[in-house]
């Protein structure tokens, strides 16, 4: 048997009140995904461990069957590992996210933490003047992909975590921002990108064209760095993992999974869904177990675009469980998990830790009745199947017990 984990970021959300207090997910047309429900075996799953906050960091660790409690390092050092920076002595790395802030009467707001869906082209032009200008012996920076960035700084580790720009669309980022003596050198260097980026010939030609200039950085994403177990040691099977995602490609690598470009976000050429489908079922002929990663619609999510939302919901169902659907009545030799990550709201435009759906297709011979009639949050109060977190999950599915 292969066994085929589809995690589609972004998927699930709460309430709108304005909607008749529908979600996303159940306005949307999903045809698919519903037929996968009806024929298969659904539940719920507790991605985020009471005591973390609600993030990519801890709930990716999660799915991928590791518990965030002994694992857990932070985001930056997970894209090193993606990127393959090499930390030297005392260097600690930090995710650095080109955003977009807005001046009001006596702070600066955030207004896209995406800098506009900024283009890895552009944000090299950008990250690389920051590494003429700033870069020195204790100081790097590092292109990613996008707007998200990296940069690594000789430092003893910081006592406190650093807050991730996600969340922070409509905020004033003086509450957010890092205080005190360790924090100093983060501030300045903050704060030089800022003016370098206000006179860089890039922002002028945005400026020009009425666009929104990319004026600020945001350092976020620290934690000690830690290798993974290997998958196949702790499942006793080799796996593969189709992403785009600088984070969930450094966690896989890390754990001793094959890692297979998903394409770019944020503008720069993605590859597309039918692309990322087709690699996933075409590394289920090498390996036994395959992942598949869609994080589109998280994006979406926490810039609160409900309308955006519902068709990226719709284009995911007909270009990815479509597909998907197909594919599995014909090979028979594959089973598939779908679940969620975290829950991306668009209503709050914030992370929470509520528990997430899933379902399983084909259901076993002879299985008893543990479907629904449609995959949505619904499910989370009508399934009996619950698990207390990713790792349960995964190690139930990966056994054939589900």
């Amino acid at each position: 048997m292969k066994y085929l984990i589809v995690i589609g970021s972004g998927l699930t959300d709460q309430p709108i009140a304005e909607k008749d207090n529908q979600t996303p997910l159940q306005i949307a047309d999903t045809p698919n995904l519903d037929r996968l429900a009806k024929a298969g075996i659904v539940g719920s799953v507790q991605t985020i461990p009471e005591n973390f906050e609600a993030g990519s960091d801890v709930s990716f660790l999660s799915l991928l069957g590791f518990s965030p409690e002994t694992h857990h390092s932070g985001t930056a050092p997970f894209d090193a590992v993606a990127l393959d920076v090499v930390l030297k002595e005392g260097e600690i790395p930090l995710c650095c996210s080109f955003v977009q802030l807005q001046t009001s009467h006596n702070d600066m707001v955030m207004k896209d933490f995406t800098s506009g869906n900024l283009t890895s082209a552009d944000s090299r032009i950008l990250i690389d003047a920051l590494e003429e200008q700033i870069g020195s012996d204790t100081v790097r920076f590092q292109h990613g992909k996008g707007h998200h960035n990296l940069m690594v700084i000789k430092s003893a580790p910081f006592s406190r975590t650093l807050n991730p720009p996600m969340e922070l669309i409509g905020e004033g980022i003086r509450q957010f921002m890092p205080e005190g003596d360790e924090f100093k050198e983060l501030v300045y260097i903050m704060n030089q990108a800022q003016i370098i980026l206000h006179n860089h010939p890039y922002n002028k030609n945005q400026q020009k064209e009425g666009l929104d200039a990319v004026n600020s950085v945001w350092l976020w994403g620290n934690g000690q760095r830690q290798a993974l177990p290997s998958f196949s040691a702790t499942f006793g099977k080799n796996a593969a993992l189709v992403t785009s995602s600088l984070l969930l490609k450094g966690m896989s690598k890390s754990a001793g999974m094959n890692v297979v470009d998903g394409g770019g976000l944020n503008g720069n050429n993605p590859a597309s869904y039918q692309g990322r489908v087709e690699s996933a079922l075409k590394e289920l002929d090498a390996h036994d177990v395959v992942y598949l990663h869609i994080g589109e619609l998280e994006e979406v999510s926490l810039k609160g675009n409900l309308d955006d939302k519902v068709l990226g919901i719709e284009d995911f169902d007909n270009e990815v469980a479509g597909p998907l659907l197909k594919a599995l009545n014909q090979r028979k030799d594959v089973k598939m998990l779908l679940t969620v990550n975290h829950v991306a709201s668009a209503a709050l435009m914030k992370y929470t830790k509520d528990q997430v759906p899933f379902l399983v297709y084909p259901a076993a011979t002879g299985a008893d009745a543990k479907n629904a009639p449609a995959f949505d949050e619904k499910i989370l109060d009508s399934s009996e199947i619950r698990f207390k977190d990713g790792p349960a999950l995964i190690d139930a599915f990966l056994r054939d017990n589900i």
